[in-house]
C-alpha cells in the first residue's frame, strides 16, 4: 500500500490494486486497478461504520437519525441520484 496514512479500511479496494492518498484532498483515497481503473474512498466522513450493525436488518431496527447526520433512504431498487457526498449516509432497504 502506497498510501500515507492508510486508510482505516480496504475492504472497498479491489484485489491487486494499489492504494494512494488523493493529491490534493486529505483522508480521500484511490485503488488503481493493474488494468488502470481507479476507485475513490472517502473514508469515513459520513460515519457510517456507527451503523453497520444494522446491515441485513428490517428499517424499523434502526435508530433516530443523529441530529448532525446527513441520511438518504431510499429502496433498492428505487432511482437515486449518484452524486458524490461525503457526509452523507446512503441507506439502501429492500421493499
Amino acid at each position: 500500500m502506497a498510501a500515507d496514512p492508510q486508510p482505516s479500511f480496504a475492504y472497498w479496494a479491489p484485489e491487486n490494486a494499489t492504494i494512494r492518498n488523493h493529491a490534493r484532498q486529505p483522508c480521500i483515497w484511490i485503488a488503481e486497478s493493474p488494468g488502470g481503473s481507479r476507485k475513490h474512498y472517502f473514508g469515513d466522513q459520513c460515519r457510517a461504520s456507527e451503523f453497520q450493525r444494522f446491515v441485513g436488518q428490517t428499517i424499523d431496527a434502526l435508530p433516530q437519525k443523529p441530529a448532525n447526520a446527513t441520511w438518504r433512504l431510499t429502496c433498492s431498487k428505487c432511482v437515486a441520484q449518484s452524486d458524490l457526498e461525503w457526509t452523507r449516509v446512503n441507506v439502501y432497504y429492500d421493499q
